[in-house]
């Protein structure tokens, strides 16, 4: 009789040890893939960044480049305001990129090609603005003919063009190793529901013979789902140290899921509007098509830009710029449809991908919805403050069949509407592409 207590004794010792050591050795695994995981979003986070600010140093080019047209045509000292805030943004946005690309040797090597053509459109600039200054417009405006401007901004695009597909290609590399990371935190998270599963079983059958009473468990669980109250694991298992080992095991797997939906949710959503984010355009765009196509119906693209919005930020800081960005996407969220998706690109542009839309007056009546929203000033903290988008649209399948056309088509439009004032709408039209290369 003793060498029997003595056995079951051991048994249960041994079955607590091994438990215990799967236990840590599932915590550690666990934590290490979420670590290799947290690592891979802050990657695919870095590229976005370097995508974003090599558009904005485009941006900032195109801005210096208006400030000196608007200074040869006119010889009015504030149209040179833009002039040096371009340049001077886009000295500071090089800075920038220079540094977040710096373990990057043949992006470092792209930005030396971008730099030199900024050097020779600046100087082209300043020298035709010193010509004006000094008198001598018909030489400034020769100079500018001669299109030497254009090929170092040709130039410069092309150089910008390379080093952003050459991020787009790190960015899939980069999410294609997020993905495959929380492959194997699911495939992890289901070996360890399988040996739960399997311990449950076989912790079971050793109560039942060695240790517990079965019978009174059994009761108390039937009497409990009698009175329609839902089971927990510690219903299942002895209130003992065994009992409350399962129960942490099993509180532990719920986590860890519940922290790999949070990473998911935080890689395809932006961190500040709660809007998705610019990696799930293209999926949710093409389905938006394929659905169309079956169905005979259009989709709308809509690009748009928040006008001055840089001017509320330099002007208001950078919170009031912040709110701004959350109101407009509550405005739109409100807006659209339940069928309809918005996102925010990055920056002040947002994209919204309307769907289901039977013909044209569809289009047309939901670009009044969403000029509507931005009529009136809002509240941004206690203070009233106009919003003022412009709009541009293209239509599946009128404009374009091709997902990437249409969201350049409506960039397009977009920017022929910056050019009236106030909340502005253009849809697009081929002669457009003839204005973007001229």
């Amino acid at each position: 009789m003793f060498r029997c207590c003595m056995s079951v004794r051991l048994k249960l010792i041994l079955f607590l040890l091994v438990l215990f050591s799967v236990a840590i050795a599932s915590s550690a695994l666990t934590f290490k893939l979420e670590s290799y995981g947290e690592e891979k979003l802050a990657w695919v986070i870095h590229t976005h960044d370097v995508i974003t600010n090599s558009e904005k140093l485009l941006s900032s080019m195109k801005d210096a480049e208006t400030g000196q047209r608007g200074f040869l045509l006119t010889q009015e000292i504030h149209y040179l305001q833009p002039y040096y805030t371009g340049i001077a943004d886009s000295k500071q946005l090089l800075s920038t990129l220079q540094e977040l690309t710096k373990d990057n040797q043949k992006q470092q090597e792209a930005l030396k090609y971008i730099e030199k053509s900024m050097t020779l459109k600046f100087e082209e600039l300043a020298t035709t603005i010193d010509l004006v200054q000094q008198d001598q417009l018909p030489k400034a405006l020769s100079l500018v003919k001669e299109d030497k401007g254009k090929a170092y901004m040709d130039d410069l695009r092309e150089d910008l063009n390379q080093f952003t597909n050459i991020e787009l290609l790190l960015l899939e590399q980069r999410k294609g190793d997020f993905k495959e990371n929380r492959s194997q935190l699911v495939t992890l998270i289901k070996m360890q529901i399988a040996f739960l599963i399997f311990l449950a079983i076989g912790s079971f059958f050793f109560m039942k013979r060695n240790v517990f009473d079965p019978l009174k468990l059994l009761l108390f669980s039937t009497k409990k789902m009698q009175k329609g109250h839902k089971l927990d694991i510690a219903d299942i298992v002895e209130k003992n140290e065994m009992g409350k080992l399962l129960s942490a095991f099993y509180q532990m797997n719920e986590v860890v899921h519940e922290k790999t939906e949070a990473l998911t949710y935080k890689a395809h959503h932006d961190e500040l509007t709660g809007l998705k984010n610019r990696s799930m355009v293209n999926t949710e765009l093409q389905a938006a098509l394929h659905q169309a196509a079956k169905t005979n119906t259009k989709v709308a693209v809509y690009f748009l830009d928040l006008n001055k919005f840089k001017e509320i930020n330099d002007t208001l800081g950078h919170d009031v710029g912040d709110e701004v960005l959350k109101k407009t996407a509550q405005l739109l969220t409100e807006t659209v449809r339940s069928r309809d998706n918005v996102f925010r690109l990055g920056g002040d542009e947002f994209l919204v991908i309307g769907q289901g839309i039977a013909q044209c007056s569809g289009v047309k009546k939901l670009t009044s919805k969403l000029l509507e929203q931005f009529k009136f000033p809002v509240n941004i903290g206690s203070e009233p403050l106009s919003i003022s988008p412009s709009v541009g649209v293209a239509i599946y399948p009128d404009d374009s069949i091709d997902g990437e056309e249409l969201i350049k088509f409506a960039d397009i439009a977009m920017y022929e509407a910056k050019k009236e004032k106030g909340n502005s709408y253009k849809e697009f039209a081929p002669i457009m592409l003839k204005r973007e290369t001229d």
